[in-house]
């Protein structure tokens, strides 16, 4: 994969202790799974420090290893690489790799939507390719490059969803990546503790295309005001729009809910129904099929491919639950996706009640209590029947919705277990519940539960 020397050329590093003549055929930055042959890299996270996890390696086998410390390697054929910041070299090193490929490479990014819509674009760009993408949530400063590794020459395209929570984090994934094609999802009110504003957010979000060539193509949603914004000023690249309300290269109509729980939607005259009844999942196909006609997949296989896809786990996953739904939206939660959630149980047709689990919105900077009372507000005036919020800042969200609606049933705890039993006291055969959080709320905990009966 790797000779030492073009380890050394990729991340500036000086070679320390051992021969230069190695070849590596893996990178590891885990010490427990780590291969005889790989290159291990010793990061240093918020719990664990790679460097202390040398010597192990080293007894596995591992002859090559990189490191921002001082370390001695006890085997004469050992190789030690030293580099300022291993996690830089490793963005450094995926990214002399990525350059091997002459292969389109997708970048997603955006405040809500991003794991599925790269999920859907993969389902679509496998129809005609062989496709890598970033398993799970791997989108940061870590799981990219990780991911970019996996590179092999039977890959066609490679789709990559990119995070960020603080400024710097896109520009940097931008600079390991370098996407053909960008997709910028939306732009709303997520991880304003250090992005600020909305304004902030677009920013950041927008560096996805600051190293891409001049007529490069970004595919975004132009009925997102900031994005529509940015799409008619922009002059350098080649921006592809597409849209529900606002005209669009490519637009959806006539979306409505079929067979009570799944999204109907015609695009280029023909007709797609997604296993979610939530509107801003016709936002996400709209990105993958128009990322499948950049590339040539034909019409008819992009609407098979939505058609049958699958919602990730714990994103607007829909389970049968008896007679009635679950749905999974426990992964994570901002305004956005909360907006969305609510908005995907209102139009869900069902004999039952509704009811709605929602959890704190964190990262939201000081104005946190108003989000989560206008998300209270939302979900009293979308007829949810029955509210139970989890945490401290989410019995703001039942202050909004009892404001907006003083006799909807309303239920606050401090934590999911409490609000796990509540939940099993109240539902009958036919409810459907959706769950909804931030990721540290723990609330695929009341999922397990209500699944286990």
């Amino acid at each position: 994969m790797f000779t030492i020397r073009e380890i050394i050329e990729a991340t500036g590093g000086r070679l320390t202790q051992g021969p230069a003549h190695a070849n590596v055929r893996g990178v590891s930055i885990d010490s427990r799974t780590v291969r005889k042959g790989d290159l291990f890299i010793a990061i240093q996270g918020d719990t664990f420090d790679g460097h202390d996890f040398v010597r192990d390696v080293v007894g596995k086998g591992i002859r090559v290893v990189l490191v921002a410390k001082p370390v001695a390697v006890r085997n004469k054929n050992g190789t030690v690489i030293r580099v300022v910041d291993t996690v830089r070299a490793l963005g450094h090193l995926a990214h002399f790799h990525r350059m091997r490929f002459k292969i389109p490479v997708l970048a997603i990014t955006g405040s809500a939507g991003k794991t599925t819509t790269k999920e859907m674009i993969a389902a679509v760009l496998r129809r005609k390719y062989t496709v890598l993408k970033n398993e799970g949530t791997q989108n940061n400063h870590i799981g990219v490059p990780m991911t970019l590794l996996k590179l092999k020459k039977s890959h066609q395209a490679a789709v990559l969803e990119c995070a960020t929570n603080q400024p710097g984090d896109i520009p940097w994934l931008a600079q390991v990546v370098r996407p053909d094609i960008a997709v910028l999802t939306n732009i709303g009110v997520s991880h304003l503790e250090r992005l600020k504003d909305t304004n902030g957010v677009l920013r950041e979000k927008w560096q996805m295309t600051s190293f891409m060539p001049r007529r490069a193509k970004v595919v975004l949603n132009t009925d997102d005001p900031l994005l529509a914004k940015v799409a008619a000023r922009e002059k350098k690249l080649n921006v592809i729009t597409y849209a529900i309300h606002s005209k669009a290269r490519f637009q959806a109509k006539d979306i409505g809910v079929v067979r009570g729980c799944r999204l109907r939607l015609i695009l280029e005259g023909k007709t797609i129904e997604l296993r979610s009844c939530g509107r801003n999942n016709a936002y996400n196909a709209l990105a993958a099929f128009a990322c499948g006609r950049l590339l040539g997949v034909a019409p008819h296989a992009a609407v098979k491919a939505l058609s049958a896809f699958c919602f990730p786990k714990g994103r607007q996953e829909f389970i049968r639950l008896g007679k009635g739904w679950l749905i999974n939206d426990s992964y994570n939660a901002n305004p956005v996706s909360m907006d969305s959630a609510i908005e995907t149980l209102s139009v869900l047709k069902g004999r039952g009640k509704k009811i709605l689990v929602a959890a704190d919105m964190l990262e939201l900077g000081t104005k946190s209590a108003a989000y989560h009372r206008s998300a209270g507000k939302r979900t009293a005036q979308a007829g949810i029947d029955i509210l139970i919020t989890v945490g401290p800042l989410a019995r703001n969200i039942a202050r909004g919705a009892v404001a907006a609606r003083p006799d909807m049933t309303v239920f606050s705890y401090d934590d999911a277990h409490d609000a796990r039993a509540k939940l099993k006291e109240i539902w009958a055969d036919g409810d459907a519940v959706l769950v909804k959080g931030s990721r540290r709320m723990k609330m695929e905990t009341i999922v397990g539960s209500l699944l286990k009966g």
